[in-house]
């Protein structure tokens, strides 16, 4: 790739170049990351600002810079090529699928969007499809695979660079199929500019990340950018489809006159895939389908209603592109761990703990009406507010989770900037609430370690200790400042300790 090359699919303002025929051998969008012959991204994010840092990426062997400010290249006219464009992020986007030789072309790409089960129902959608014969990469909050190799996700849709990088590595290596978990932050700044998605789910939608979007429609119209990319795909021959859950009339919404088929799913009547004779225990799922392909009955090890909806979702996009059902059957079996997605930590004691993602009020009912309804014990939840993160939300989290517990431990959950203190008031305030209602136990335990190390220590027989929101993590952050942590691995060890 030279220079020219990236001129040429840049919609640019200005670009002041000494020698456009000169080749590009990488980019970067880290200063740090940059090497002799790199173009290097200065992109403005919501901490730094990438301009501020274009002396070190010349420093570090860029032949060409990008970014959105003028008064900031300017002053390196004369010792690097630089370009000037109105939105950085989509500069990027469309670099790196240049650089890579545009790989999605060659897979069928699937993406998954929604509030809520996007992980899951992306985890279960691979197995299926790996359990068919047909090997499939998996881009999602908790983990990238590709093939052999694993790797840790940034964010819950990477930044450009690493998804045609990862799409790259598939292609390589024989990979013809991926699913992807695409985030309405993702859409909306243009991770996935250059992306040919050929298939979409929407799972679920009620407002969320309003800190960011503002309003609940431009997080819909956010969201709706995955099914337009479908729509406007039309350089493979994979089935082009839209796939919404069925009892979410936002979700149809989103995929109602876009001009390509879509499907249905869901418990109610009317939808394309249904499911009924749901049977559930804490560690286990069974229920009957009902498709347009035919009936089956399914097991997951996975439990509760909105379980039941994110697995119908990954069998409503696999019968979708021609899975048989007995693959869609074992694929569904075989998927025993979800990484902090309703997973247990064993150490041999005589109550449950579960780890889960579930970090708004939507995840925490689904997730804690499901534990009430399977268990005679004592629920006790863990759980925090992100700090830096919309304080509206606060109080309805700590509400639903007082509605449904007997015990609540509020702590923190990547505080951020913000004051711990904050965020656990906020939240006080719902549960306060429902402590005026009924016979509730709770606290204020900013110290997450203590937190769930109380929890732990409380918990009887039959109770199940629930650790709600960090799931997959391994950090939290703390005004800049990152810290190991793992819930799970720490409940292990409090565990292995009490034992």
């Amino acid at each position: 790739m030279k220079i020219r090359d990236i001129l040429s699919v840049l919609p640019y303002v200005e670009a002041r170049i000494d020698d456009a025929s000169l080749g590009i051998r990488g980019i970067a969008f880290d200063s740090r990351s940059v090497c002799p012959g790199y173009v290097f991204f200065a992109l403005c994010g919501s901490n730094t600002d990438g301009h501020l840092y274009l002396a070190e990426a010349l420093k570090n062997g860029a032949v060409l810079v990008v970014g959105e400010r003028q008064d900031a290249l300017r002053k390196f006219s004369g010792l690097v090529s630089w370009i000037l464009v109105p939105d950085g992020r989509r500069a990027l986007a469309l670099v790196s699928n240049l650089f890579y030789q545009d790989p999605s072309r060659h897979l069928r790409v699937m993406g998954i969007t929604g509030t809520n089960g996007k992980t899951t129902t992306c985890f279960l959608a691979r197995s299926i499809f790996e359990r068919s014969g047909l090997p499939c990469g998996l881009l999602t909050t908790v983990r990238n695979l590709v093939g052999p190799w694993e790797m840790e996700s940034v964010n819950t849709t990477e930044e450009s660079l690493r998804i045609f990088h990862h799409l790259h590595m598939m292609r390589s290596i024989g990979i013809g199929n991926v699913v992807m978990e695409v985030s309405s932050h993702g859409l909306a700044i243009g991770r996935v500019e250059g992306v040919r998605f050929d298939a979409a789910v929407i799972t679920n939608l009620v407002p969320e990340h309003l800190e960011f979007h503002r309003t609940f429609e431009h997080y819909f119209n956010s969201k709706k950018k995955l099914f337009e990319k479908v729509t406007k795909n039309l350089a493979k021959g994979y089935p082009r489809v839209a796939i919404a859950n069925g009892d979410d009339e936002q979700c149809v919404r989103m995929v109602q006159g876009l001009g390509i088929p879509y499907l249905t799913y869901g418990l109610g009547e009317g939808v394309d895939v249904r499911a009924s004779e749901m049977h559930f225990s804490l560690r286990h799922s069974r229920f009957r389908v009902f498709t347009p392909w035919g009936t089956m009955t399914v097991e997951t090890a996975l439990t509760g209603r909105y379980n039941v909806y994110n697995a119908l979702g990954a069998i409503t996009l696999a019968l979708s592109q021609g899975i048989d059902r007995e693959a869609i059957r074992e694929g569904l079996k075989v998927c025993q761990r979800v990484p902090g997605r309703w997973e247990f930590v064993d150490a041999g004691q005589n109550f449950a703990v579960i780890v889960d993602f579930a970090h708004n009020w939507h995840g925490l009912a689904n997730t804690l009406s499901t534990i009430r309804e399977l268990t005679g014990g004592a629920i006790i939840a863990v759980f925090g507010c992100g700090g830096e993160r919309d304080r509206k939300k606060r109080p309805i989290m700590g509400e639903t989770v007082a509605r449904y517990s007997d015990w609540c431990i509020i702590t923190t959950d990547n505080p951020r900037g913000e004051n711990p203190e904050q965020t656990a008031r906020d939240a006080l305030e719902g549960v306060e609430r429902v402590a005026r209602e009924k016979e509730l136990h709770y606290e204020v335990i900013l110290d997450r370690v203590e937190a769930i190390r109380k929890a732990i220590e409380i918990a009887r027989e039959g109770d199940v200790v629930f650790l709600a929101g960090k799931g997959p993590e391994r950090f939290q952050v703390y005004d800049g400042v990152v810290l190991p942590h793992s819930d799970y691995w720490v409940a292990k060890r409090l565990l292995e300790e009490r034992k």
